[in-house]
């Protein structure tokens, strides 16, 4: 695949790109219509069907009226088959052939209905009916609302028609039978006719049922639904009861059959109008349906259609992002495989993507070109510089290397003067150095004390803080026993005050003990008990006076004792803060001690360290001299050799000559190729 890709260029090969992206959307497009055209299609056969329904059970209610006596012609029901007919030829529901409508057409053929014949017809069209709604799928519908209208017209109100087709039978054997002349109705159609209200009593609970439930699904026809709601309860209701009160509260059956049809005829009128306005919600709903499918459809074809031209347009700014960068590309490389590019010209900046890579390269090895071509073009025309320059100082050179060696001469002789100053000087340096060795040994003798005494005064401060601390214990103390005296002598006021209430108790237990004694001498013979009580209670108030009397005096002895212990207590507390005082004086003299020692220490550690300074500095100064004493010494030396040197100059400097020549001719040569290239 790869080698017959190949064969096209990159800009078809683009080009070809988003074909399998457009023909993706296009089989997209295609499935989903096809899904939601099916959707409509099914829905759409549902709408025939409900148009099918509609004369059909118009059929059937007209059938029912078959059943009452006197009504057995046919000549109204005839037409309605014949539309029904041709509406289900239209809407291509049923085939022509088909045996229900085969045995469904046959009753044309029947000027009169019998009893028989009528529930047979019956029977036929609720099966017509009940296929009709099968092959237009509105059996199969799978929305709630639509749901619950079908089971009300295809089975709900049929089941209220098939119960009034029962009672108008019951009618009819009744009055055309040998029940005729019973006042009464028999016990069989009695009971068939209750079992047949029941029936239709349940089934309208089964409609309320169905509305309600597609009212609770938030239907839009919610309005209708109430209404049709509104309309089967109340009519029900009213049959109903009226069907009960036809057959439960009168004892005889009418001399007339005619009131009793009327009356049942009213279910075929009240259930063909819930059926009709359940049929027509219905209708209503299944082309909203459509409408809707519809519209999605045509808004999925749109929103296909314009993701396609989207993505056609956003396929070809990317074709063309793509093919310009690399037209830009290729154009710069044929211009830089010609040989005469202009280097000053850079490729354009596409993005952080590969082709933006390879511009970003190129333009790397443009400005690296440039910048060589540059250097070069500055190195020739240095070298030209240069070798004209150099043929210059050949021959200065040349000249210089004669009056060389006649300098070098006299330096050789002025140098061994310095060498001999410079040996005085050494043996000077020599003892200064000694002498600082020595101070320096002294000052480390003396910094040995300062450490000592700075040892002995933490050793004080330790024990400074120490007696301060023990001392703050103290006056905590102290100040604890202080506290609980003061609490003592509360507790003693406390107790002073409950021991004076006990002694206003005792005077009045007292005074109550003379106004008893008073009240058992007036009563006579009769209070002596209570006298001898008031005296017993006498004297024990005065036992407790007196012992009261004694706790009062031993409070206040104790109260005296407490404060004398109060004032020794708070002497003491005085007296430990002074000492805490005194000890925070001493502390603070030995701190400021301290720093006093930290700040000479300090000082005489600079001393040290610039008396160490200055050793290391004499040592450097003693062997500076002597390693300048050496480099005169061997100066002497090289300047000896200097002057043989500057001859043999003299000689290299003509060969100097004839190279700067040739290193001109190269020069010439570059400029030439360099100048091809247009730089900045």
């Amino acid at each position: 695949m790869s080698k017959f890709l190949s064969r096209f260029s990159i800009q078809i090969r683009l080009l070809l790109l988003p074909l399998p992206l457009i023909v993706s959307l296009f089989i997209i497009l295609l499935i989903l219509v096809r899904s939601l055209n099916g959707t409509i299609l099914f829905a759409e056969k549902e709408e025939l069907g409900i148009q099918a329904l509609k004369p059909i059970y118009l059929t059937y209610r007209e059938g029912l009226v078959r059943l009452k006596l006197g009504e057995e012609n046919t000549n109204n029901l005839i037409p309605l088959i014949e539309i029904s007919k041709k509406m289900i030829e239209e809407t291509n529901l049923l085939a022509e052939d088909s045996k229900l409508l085969t045995s469904w057409e046959k009753y044309k053929t029947i000027p009169s209905f019998d009893q028989s014949t009528s529930i047979q017809f019956l029977n036929d069209t609720q099966e017509l009916a009940l296929k009709i709604g099968d092959f237009s799928n509105l059996i199969l519908d799978p929305e709630v609302n639509s749901y619950y209208q079908m089971e009300i017209i295809f089975f709900r109100v049929p089941e209220i028609l098939k119960n009034v087709a029962t009672l108008k039978e019951i009618i009819r054997n009744e009055y055309t039978t040998s029940e005729n002349k019973n006042k009464q109705y028999s016990s069989v159609n009695y009971t068939k006719a209750l079992i047949s209200i029941n029936f239709i009593e349940t089934t309208c609970k089964e409609i309320q049922k169905s509305y309600t439930k597609s009212i609770e699904d938030k239907s839009p026809y919610k309005i209708e639904l109430t209404e049709a709601k509104k309309f089967a309860n109340t009519s029900c209701e009213t049959y109903v009861k009226e069907l009960k009160e036809t057959f439960n509260l009168k004892n005889s059956k009418p001399s007339s059959h005619n009131q009793l049809f009327t009356t049942i005829h009213k279910g075929t009128l009240i259930a063909g109008e819930i059926q009709d306005r359940s049929i027509v919600i219905l209708e209503k709903l299944v082309n909203d349906r459509i409408q809707l499918l519809s519209f999605q459809r045509n808004i999925n074809i749109l929103f296909v259609l314009g993701s396609l031209i989207i993505s056609s347009v956003f396929v070809i700014f990317i074709i063309r992002s793509i093919n310009k960068p690399l037209v830009t590309v290729l154009s710069k490389v044929n211009e830089l495989s010609s040989g005469e590019a202009d280097l000053t010209k850079t490729i354009p900046d596409f993005g952080k993507n590969e082709i933006g890579k390879i511009a970003g390269s190129i333009n790397l090895f443009l400005s690296n070109l440039n910048h060589i071509m540059n250097q070069l073009k500055i190195s020739v025309s240095n070298a030209e510089k240069s070798s004209f320059q150099l043929k210059k100082d050949a021959m200065s050179v040349s000249d210089n290397a004669s009056s060389l060696a006649s300098i070098s001469e006299e330096s050789a002789a002025s140098l061994e003067e310095l060498t001999t100053s410079f040996e005085f000087m050494f043996e000077f340096i020599t003892n200064e150095t000694k002498n600082i060795n020595k101070i320096t040994e002294e000052m480390k003798t003396i910094e040995g004390s300062i450490s000592n005494i700075e040892s002995a005064l933490l050793r004080l401060s330790d024990q400074s803080i120490a007696s301060t601390n023990l001392a703050n214990i103290g006056n905590t103390s102290v100040q604890n026993t202080d506290n609980a005296m003061s609490e003592i002598r509360s507790v003693t006021k406390e107790i002073t005050g409950i021991v004076d209430l006990i002694t206003e108790i005792s005077e009045r237990t007292n005074l109550l003990a003379l106004n008893a004694s008073i009240e058992a001498a007036r009563a006579g013979d009769a209070g002596m008990g209570f006298a001898v009580v008031a005296e017993e209670i006498s004297k024990l108030a005065d036992k407790t006076q007196s012992s009261v009397k004694n706790i009062k005096r031993l409070i206040d002895k104790s109260n005296a004792v407490v404060n004398l212990g109060t004032n020794h207590v708070h002497e003491t507390v005085n007296a430990l803060g002074e000492i805490v005082e005194q000890s925070n004086r001493m502390q603070s003299g030995v701190n400021h001690l301290k720093a006093e020692m930290t700040t000479q220490s300090n000082s005489l550690l600079n001393v040290a360290t610039e008396l160490q300074g200055l050793q290391e500095m004499a040592q450097t100064i003693e062997f500076s001299s002597r390693e300048q004493k050496k480099a005169s010494e061997d100066m002497v030396n090289t300047i000896n050799t200097l002057s043989g040197n500057a001859q043999q100059l003299a000689n290299n400097s003509e060969d100097l000559n004839q190279v700067s020549q040739k290193i001109g001719e190269i020069a010439s040569t570059i400029a030439v190729v360099t100048n091809s290239f247009r730089t900045h």
